[in-house]
């Protein structure tokens, strides 16, 4: 039953990204209205998103090509964990700017609604990059056959 997602995960996560990164180049003032809100300057501001949709696109490429799979789902959730961090401060602020996320922007009347919304998304994707990774490298093991840390504490232990 699992089996398809766990095949096509990376490629469903690249594409995701890849969405997000096209969504941002068609549509980029919404994320940096978001960024100017919090008081980051204009050019710091247009800096932040450039370089953001560059990594989504980077990485929806690294993804769905499955080359280096184990740093790619690695680097992605870091990704996605600073998206949900930002995503929480914003919907902790008393009147959070647009996020100008994925498929969200003008969905909702209330940005903290948005907000939540897109936390609840990112937590999602969290879990399925973490189920994936685990699918893919069950035990930590790297798929060029090399002992993770813990086999090689093991081994020292063991032997004499």
């Amino acid at each position: 039953m699992c089996r398809p997602f766990y095949r096509h995960g990376p490629l469903l996560l690249g594409a995701l990204f890849i969405l997000a990164a096209i969504s941002k180049l068609l549509h980029p003032g919404p994320a940096t209205v978001a960024l100017e809100s919090l008081r980051v300057p204009t050019i710091w501001a247009k800096a932040i998103v450039a370089t953001v949709t560059s990594l989504e696109l980077y990485l929806g490429a690294v993804l769905m090509l499955k080359v280096d799979l184990r740093y790619a789902l690695i680097f992605s959730t870091f990704v996605l964990f600073v998206f949900t961090a930002y995503l929480f401060y914003l919907s902790t602020l008393a009147h959070p700017p647009s996020c100008g996320c994925l498929g969200l922007m003008g969905i909702f009347q209330n940005s903290r609604q948005e907000a939540l919304l897109g936390l609840a998304r990112n937590c999602a994707l969290l879990w399925a990059i973490k189920w994936t990774y685990d699918r893919h490298f069950p035990n930590g093991a790297s798929s060029s056959g090399t002992h993770t840390d813990t086999d090689r504490v093991q081994s020292l232990i063991a032997s004499p």
